[in-house]
């Protein structure tokens, strides 16, 4: 089950607002150099026969099968600070994450202190 903070879920569908047909919110999961993975959220143009997809409040979600168990309990948040606004993700199945708070790795792999300091200092 994914949870939406009202902030959040008042962003997803100001964002999915210029997407037109789209079929509610695909949250997928990226390789990441600072971690296992990174969020990507984006409109969902099709569903395949292998989502999932279920409601939450008044959004539709839909998330491949396969990372179901990796974002299970998934609480996505949306805060404006100094920097701009940006999504915040709280997940239980994380056993670390990065600094930069948008990758997560669900073993003991090493995971950098910020995406940046990845991306200018490759291994």
């Amino acid at each position: 089950m994914i949870h939406l903070r009202p902030a959040a879920a008042q962003e997803i569908q100001r964002l999915l607002q210029s997407s037109p047909n789209h079929h509610g919110l695909r949250i997928h999961l990226q390789p990441s150099d600072c971690a296992e993975w990174i969020y990507d959220l984006s409109p969902a143009q099709g569903v395949d026969p292998k989502d999932v997809t279920f409601q939450v409040g008044d959004l539709h979600i839909v998330i491949a099968e396969s990372i179901g168990r990796l974002i299970n309990g998934l609480t996505i948040d949306y805060a404006e600070d100094l920097m701009g606004g940006g999504f915040r993700f709280v997940n239980p199945q994380a056993s670390q994450t990065c600094g930069c708070g948008n990758a997560f790795s669900t073993t003991t792999h090493a995971v950098a202190e910020d995406c940046h300091t990845v991306a200018e200092n490759p291994r």
